[in-house]
């Protein structure tokens, strides 16, 4: 039953790691809304790319996104995404009972988180100078995302899953999995051009098994 609490800690403090349509995700890199791009494309920039590439795993800037859950009264939340600039974003994860704040880095073929921790007061919000001199604190997805890699706790077991969710049936869907001694595991769902869709704990009571689930149900 520990495990409950770790996924109830997974939930709040997003621990892990998650096809948009063209009426939520425009073709713009998540951290360039509604910013002109140059007509020359003919001397791209390696670095810019993939840039734009690891951005695919966040919303765009502003998004609102609500997950259903099930099992805890915390795994119902939403979710709202901030663009700092092409390789910063908060994401501000609430729940009804804690607004979680958690700041990434978009690096050479990885995502780091910066640092993840409840607000402070409402408003609470985090700049882009707050993050200039932070150090990563883990690992959140590194490239190439192939089966058996692992990453910090988490062991990539699936990169082609079909998902279904409340939105829409997601395909090519990553999971991410921690395992525990007792059996217990957590697992991360993450569709390109979403980002996280869904998380799930499981483990074996003495009255069965018990789950918690939170899965993507709406954009806005």
């Amino acid at each position: 039953m520990k495990k409950w609490f770790l996924f109830a800690a997974m939930t709040l403090l997003l621990a892990a790691c998650t096809d948009q349509d063209d009426t939520v995700k425009e073709d713009v890199p998540s951290g360039t809304v509604n910013e002109e791009q140059p007509d020359d494309t003919s001397t791209s920039d390696p670095d810019v790319e993939q840039a734009q590439e690891l951005s695919e795993y966040f919303l765009e800037d502003g998004a609102v996104a609500h997950f259903k859950g099930d099992g805890i009264e915390f795994s119902n939340y939403k979710t709202r995404t901030e663009w700092l600039d092409d390789r910063h974003v908060n994401v501000y994860e609430d729940n009804g009972g804690v607004e979680m704040i958690r700041s990434f880095r978009l690096e050479d073929k990885k995502i780091v988180i910066l640092q993840e921790r409840p607000s402070e007061e409402e408003g609470d919000t985090v700049t882009l100078a707050d993050l200039e001199n932070m150090e990563p604190i883990k690992t959140y997805l590194s490239f190439p995302l192939e089966v058996g890699n692992e990453i910090d706790a988490w062991k990539v077991i699936a990169i082609d899953e079909e998902v279904e969710t409340p939105l829409q049936t997601f395909t090519d869907v990553i999971v991410l999995e921690e395992t525990f001694d007792d059996g217990a595991y957590n697992r991360s769902y993450f569709a390109k051009g979403f980002g996280e869709i869904k998380r799930e704990y499981v483990s074996e009571e003495e009255d069965g098994p018990f789950e918690v689930t939170s899965v993507i149900e709406s954009i806005e």
